[in-house]
């Protein structure tokens, strides 16, 4: 429930707040049962102890699953990707024509170690090392050994085949897993994820947008930042007139996983200005294809206007699928599939950013940031996902990856407003003078992240 006088809130972080109150017990935007992960600070030094770095990359990253790339990217037999996490490069095939012949190979010859493919993208009718010429086909068998009879019989006799990582399918993303034997299956580790976000047909949608660049900080530093709201008020105020940074729902999930339910087209409580239809809301009503100068409500009837009139026109189009409901037509539903990726998702798309680490630097990290869309012609995605005018949208053409420094544009403005808080965050992390994190309830998602991260560097997962 909203309060009539903000100045006299109060919160209650066993019940938090609800998107729809009305929504019953089946229904996508119910609320779950408050999960406790206490009330400890948070030791900044796991921000940039390298040792801990180290444990990280033991018991996390070489143990759990991680999104690779999408599928759409190996869509005919002899595709290929590469996906760097830490100091493992893994190879992404197509090998057959079936919807599952999609395989994960560390790319690396056995010869002397070289890299075996150095682009991120491409097409191969088989893999040959360029420092020896080894070859492998793309079922990831041994091709060829070049002056094979130089060799003695026990050196090559079992015929190396390319070291084969766990790979699986989910929503179109391809993941992989280092373990010698992963301790959950992909489906077990997704937990509820599945079931809530299949109306949205993530499989169909195409990349629009593919951005990567490096942030002087800790994966964690950044990634901590955009599992919370708590921060837009101060750092993103240009968007209160049209998004309430306050009244939010969160959802803990087991395995770490988590929602942020976030109403747009509706004004921050934070605003003096409750009634007035600002430049903000009527961006929002012409996004929707509404006449801002037409309409003739209030404020606090933007939202609702807005999705009844999205709902009759994606239905009429056969865009609005069976399973969404209403404020998904405008609001803001954040998941966040553990470890390190963050999807904002719409019904029009989703915004993905992923966090991984530099292996040489526990304060430095890549940043991934994608915008993947269901492919039409004029697509209109949230102006906070950075797509620029003009940009594709059919899925006639896959966009080529940016790579770009920080500062230099491509992100979009929130983003871009980020890349200059984080670092600085993560500099302060460094003072005598700071104790530890203090997260609020605002911050749950942080706190459940850290404590699933404690699982895994504990041996209890």
């Amino acid at each position: 429930m909203k309060f009539e006088k903000f100045d006299e809130r109060r919160y209650d972080h066993e019940k938090g707040w609800r998107i729809n109150p009305d929504a019953d017990a089946g229904a996508p935007e119910r609320k779950f049962p408050y999960v406790d992960n206490g009330t400890g600070f948070i030791d900044p030094s796991r921000y940039y102890d390298p040792a801990f770095a180290q444990a990280e990359w033991d018991r996390l990253w070489t143990r759990t699953w991680l999104i690779a790339g999408r599928a759409s990217d190996v869509s005919t037999k002899g595709d290929y990707f590469t996906f760097d996490v830490g100091t493992q490069s893994i190879l992404v095939v197509r090998d057959g024509d079936g919807p599952e012949d999609i395989n994960a190979y560390y790319n690396v010859c056995h010869h002397r170690g070289n890299r075996l493919v150095m682009s991120e993208f491409g097409h191969a009718e088989n893999f040959t090392c360029m420092f020896h010429s080894w070859a492998w086909n793309i079922d990831g068998s041994l091709r060829n050994i070049q002056d094979r009879e130089t060799f003695r019989d026990e050196v090559v006799c079992d015929e190396p085949g390319l070291a084969p990582v766990h790979s699986g399918l989910w929503g179109g993303f391809v993941f992989i897993n280092m373990a010698e034997q992963p301790s959950q299956s992909l489906t077990d580790f997704l937990g509820p994820l599945p079931d809530q976000l299949a109306p949205f047909h993530f499989e169909d949608m195409v990349i629009v947008k593919d951005t990567q660049t490096w942030w002087p900080a800790n994966w964690k530093t950044a990634l901590d930042a955009f599992l919370e709201s708590y921060h837009v008020h101060s750092v993103h105020p240009e968007i209160l007139g049209f998004y309430d940074d306050y009244y939010q729902q969160w959802d803990l999930f087991e395995n770490g996983m988590s929602r942020m339910l976030m109403e747009f087209g509706t004004v921050s409580p934070r605003e003096d200005d409750q009634q007035s239809v600002n430049d903000g809301l009527k961006m929002m009503l012409e996004d929707a294809g509404m006449d801002p100068e037409g309409f003739k409500g209030t404020a606090a009837e933007v939202r609702k206007a807005i999705q009844d009139f999205k709902v009759k026109a994606y239905g009429k189009d056969g865009k609005w699928f069976d399973g969404l409901v209403e404020n998904q037509a405008t609001d803001d539903w954040a998941y966040f599939i553990f470890p390190n990726v963050t999807l904002n998702i719409h019904p029009e798309g989703f915004l993905f950013q992923r966090f991984r680490p530099d292996p040489r630097d526990p304060e430095g990290f890549v940043y991934d940031v994608q915008v993947m869309l269901h492919p039409v012609e004029d697509a209109k995605p949230p102006v906070y996902m950075g797509v620029e005018d003009g940009t594709d949208c059919s899925g006639r053409t896959r966009p080529e990856r940016n790579h770009i420094k920080r500062g230099e544009p491509g992100l979009g403005f929130v983003l871009e407003q980020d890349s200059q808080l984080v670092p600085i965050v993560q500099q302060g992390l460094h003072s005598k003078g700071f104790k530890g994190m203090r997260f609020s309830e605002q911050e749950q998602r942080l706190r459940h992240f850290h404590a699933e991260l404690d699982r895994y560097l504990n041996g209890e997962k």
